[in-house]
């Protein structure tokens, strides 16, 4: 890529991913100077070019360093993540990982891939290790394409939560994690699992806006709670981060906003919606390869 076209491509951009990659940006930024540092480019604008990937960086720097719901959270080299939050949800999400993959009957096999290969104590914090590289959805914008496929995932992950009888009460950007060479996803954390239908003692405080109403009355751990938390991640992966959605209306095909902003509360007549919505979506099955 030319001088020229990358300043054309680094301004017109509006997020980190529609300029870097998440694996090698710290590369790209380097051989990205090299072309439009103001000192080798006379070009109009490579001044701001260059204050922009200088922003990218540091957001993306940032999203290595997250906060979830039992505090820091840091995306390691190696496949691995380091929660170092409230020692008392950790262990709660130790414990909810491990009731997870005691389940033995073949869905549950199937379903271990949704899970991390390891969630060890190390140290004070607790360190999961994941079979391919991950990237958590937290400051994830994608096009609806890939969403597409994020949420068809999720859906199942629910759906099989619910068979099981566990309600996971806590999906969010933060609790959820993509393997982009595969089109898979991954679930991080378990701070809220509980069993299905029963009582719900905690929720996700930085998204409580996104529960049910109902959560609140009736402190029960309901179907409906998931398939809300799973929509309003999608949304925020569309790029709405308040999760409520209306706004997409102006972008994004009107038939997927009406199904995420449905309430629903059965997750495998859900899953199995969605998935004839899919086909009229995309009636040519297509991989699209997620560069991030």
């Amino acid at each position: 890529m030319d001088a020229q076209a990358l300043l054309s491509k680094i301004l017109a951009s509006r997020h980190p991913d529609d300029v870097f990659t998440r694996l090698n940006y710290r590369k790209e930024y380097l051989t990205y100077l090299k072309l439009l540092h103001p000192d080798v480019c006379q070009l109009p604008d490579a001044t701001d070019a260059v204050a922009r990937l200088n922003l990218y960086v540091e957001q993306l720097e940032a999203l290595l360093r997250l906060t979830d719901d039992a505090g820091p959270l840091r995306v390691l080299p190696g496949n691995r993540l380091r929660f170092e939050g409230e020692r008392t949800l950790l262990h709660q999400s130790q414990a909810n990982y491990q009731r997870l993959l005691a389940l033995r009957d073949p869905a549950a096999q199937h379903f271990h891939q949704y899970l991390p290969a390891a969630l060890a104590w190390d140290g004070p914090a607790l360190l999961a290790t994941t079979a391919a590289r991950v990237v958590p959805l937290a400051g994830l914008v994608l096009p609806a394409h890939h969403v597409a496929w994020v949420l068809s995932r999720m859906l199942e992950f629910v759906a099989w939560l619910h068979q099981a009888g566990f309600c996971h009460a806590g999906l969010n950007p933060e609790s959820l994690a993509l393997v982009p060479e595969t089109h898979g996803l991954v679930c991080l954390s378990f701070y809220h699992l509980t069993s299905l239908n029963g009582p719900l003692s905690t929720i996700s405080g930085k998204y409580r806006l996104w529960y049910p109403d109902a959560t609140f009355a009736a402190k029960r751990a309901a179907p409906g709670i998931d398939l809300a938390l799973a929509k309003r991640t999608a949304v925020c992966l569309l790029g709405d981060a308040s999760g409520n959605g209306v706004r997409l209306r102006a972008t994004i095909d009107e038939r997927l906003v009406d199904f995420l902003l449905k309430p629903q509360h059965n997750a495998f007549n859900a899953f199995s919606e969605y998935r004839k919505l899919l086909r009229q979506l995309y009636p040519k099955r297509e991989f699209h390869p997620l560069n991030i």
